[in-house]
């Protein structure tokens, strides 16, 4: 092989990829060693996320130019960074960006500043940052690049060498530099995920293949659950982190903006966007800030504390005993899906909360909230709750429910309504899994539940992928479903209409009658009366279905409005219900809908329906 004297798009771009997979495939590892800043054993998972985002942008370019394939991986990096580590690698690639802007390709003694200028962009950006951990690492690396650089006719083999070398000497030196570090016993977890990074990028550059960890290599770092924490360590309680667009972004003003609210304050931005990382005690008003500057593109909010008793207690159990479970296609769903849980546990179907927020406490919808307190506390907490996507390390813990060799599908709510669907791309990424299928429904509540709870069923069938699939296409097809409103404040409490609107309407009285359009949530009617709305909502239920048709029918109420007992009369009354499913709606549809609102969710069933 002729040693390569030079850094294009292209070797750059396979640096990125093979690194990504590299701590992919060791992410488990980098979880057990997560001790600081707190020990809530994601490190791995998000630097694996993080960097996943990175590769997913650059890995089918076939680009020369190394400053366009540099600028798309900074962007990637800042919207896919996840926690702590991740932020700072997505301030890496962005230093790097900014040195590789203006170039086509770089001799590797060109590159060398670029380096350094990767790990200053990071010190400069990090709050306080800390001796022994990821930054360290990043710093030495900057400096045996100059260092190497010096050297006559390096090749790029040598160069990527030496720097993972000096990378490995800096991060066995961390527990040396950070008491937490020396009393676990381990190394800094994010500063391994960038060695792994690094050493995946020079397998790729000599050629050689990623092979796959075995157990006993992700089992040799000491088991983190043998040191213990105190609990009173964690000042700030949630991890919180929004993606937001617009223009003109200032990273001193926007520290200046989140500062007084938190600590681990991180902020990257490429001037029309940013990504924000902050421990808080306040995650509601962090997210009011952010609204403030631009269009929210993806937020999520972590309850660390959480995250660090679940790790101990071993909570996350799957449906089934991964040793239990069968050989077919695993179906799983989001928490919209409004699938009660004795059903859900029949047909092995996990899970990935949304999450909802009342004030500063966050909960995972039907996993820390059940569906009952959610409206006792819609009523009677003076905060108004808001809603957000489950993070994509909720879909990693789902699908790490499922035994890795069975191939799944994840049914979302509609991505017209969620950023759900988004996330479940992002977690699916990280499965071992031999293939992994997101399919978004279009629809909401026992829509999503319906289209999951057959798809789970053809599958126990013993039904290949691509049938599942395609009967999921048709279903979603023939679905559709109405929903009668009782006021509309809960609608201007989420921002989803203005004030003097609902005040005109609650002036009128008007209930709203809401449906799906196009994979969105639209309004089609207006009634003066809970009787008129009854009315209204079934005519216009009757004006889609024909009298005598067969239907698989969802019947959904928010709290305790009493309507679904007339509802469901008439309807079996004019249909051939051939399947009737009554539930009541979770958090994450009750803060819009709010209480005594109630909906109806249908699926025509074909004559050929392989379920009937």
């Amino acid at each position: 092989m002729v040693p390569i004297q030079y850094l294009d798009g292209r070797y750059f771009r396979q640096a990125i990829v093979a690194g990504a997979d590299w701590v992919r495939h060791t992410r488990e590892h980098i979880n057990r060693i997560n001790v600081f800043p707190v020990p809530d054993g994601d490190t791995g998972t998000n630097m694996a996320l993080s960097l996943s985002a990175t590769a997913a942008a650059v890995r089918a370019l076939d680009e020369p130019n190394l400053g366009e394939v540099s600028r798309l991986a900074a962007e990637a990096s800042i919207l896919g960074a996840k926690g702590n580590s991740g932020v700072i690698m997505a301030h890496w690639f962005l230093g790097l960006a900014n040195s590789f802007s203006e170039a086509s390709r770089l001799t590797l003694a060109e590159v060398a500043p670029a380096l350094k200028a990767a790990s200053d962009c990071v010190y400069s950006a990090v709050e306080n940052p800390v001796e022994g951990t990821i930054v360290s690492v990043m710093r030495s690396v900057g400096d045996a690049a100059l260092e190497k650089a010096a050297a006559d006719r390096v090749h790029l083999g040598e160069l990527m060498e030496f720097l993972f070398d000096a990378a490995a000497v800096a991060l066995a030196r961390t527990p040396e530099q950070l008491a937490v570090l020396r009393e676990a016993n381990v190394v800094d977890a994010g500063a391994q995920g960038y060695v792994n990074f690094l050493e995946g990028a020079l397998r790729a550059v000599r050629g050689e293949p990623l092979p796959e960890p075995s157990d006993a290599d992700l089992r040799e770092a000491v088991d983190q659950v043998a040191f213990e924490h105190d609990s009173s360590d964690l000042s700030e309680r949630y991890c919180t982190e929004v993606v937001v667009r617009g223009k003109r972004f200032e990273s001193e003003r926007l520290k200046q903006l989140f500062r007084p609210l938190g600590s681990s304050l991180l902020v990257a931005t490429t001037g029309k966007l940013f990504k924000l990382h902050i421990h808080t005690n306040h995650p509601d008003e962090v997210l009011r800030i952010a609204a403030r500057q631009g269009s929210v593109e993806e937020q999520k909010v972590d309850d660390m504390l959480r995250q660090r008793e679940e790790r101990r207690e071993d909570s996350q159990r799957p449906m089934v005993a991964l040793e239990a479970q069968p050989e077919t296609v695993a179906v799983l769903c989001d928490s919209t899906a409004d699938l009660p849980e004795p059903v859900r546990r029949e047909h092995g179907i996990e899970m990935a909360p949304l999450q909802v927020l009342f004030g500063d406490r966050v909960y995972r919808d039907q996993v820390d909230l059940s569906t009952e307190e959610f409206y006792r506390l819609l009523q009677s907490d003076p905060h108004h709750p808001t809603t957000s996507q489950p993070p994509p390390r909720a879909f990693v813990e789902a699908l790490d429910r499922i035994r890795s060799d069975r191939p799944s599908i994840i049914v979302t709510v509609s991505r017209g309504v969620s950023g759900t669907y988004t996330s479940a791309q992002s977690g699916a990424a990280l499965a071992p899994h031999p293939r992994v299928e997101i399919f978004d429904s279009q629809s909401a509540s026992l829509g999503v539940g319906m289209m999951t709870l057959n798809a789970a069923r053809l599958a126990s069938r013993g039904a290949q992928l691509e049938e599942i699939l395609s009967w999921l296409a048709r279903w979603r097809e023939d679905s559709g479903m109405v929903i009668a409103l009782k006021t509309l404040e809960y609608l201007r409490r989420g921002g989803r209409i203005g004030a003097a609107k609902s005040l005109i309407g609650g002036l009128l009285g008007l209930r709203p009658i809401i449906a799906d359009k196009d994979g969105k949530i639209v309004p089609v009617a207006n009634a003066r009366s809970d009787a008129e709305a009854y009315e209204r909502a079934i005519a216009l239920l009757k004006s889609q279905l024909r009298p005598g048709e067969r239907v698989r029918l969802g019947l959904v109420e928010m709290g305790t409005g009493g309507a679904l007992d007339r509802v469901e009369n008439e309807l079996t009354t004019s249909l051939e219900v051939v399947e009737l499913i009554r539930a009541p709606a979770t958090g994450v549809v009750g803060v819009h809908a709010g209480p005594g609102a109630w909906g109806v969710f249908y699926q025509r069933v074909r004559d050929d329906d392989p379920l009937d």
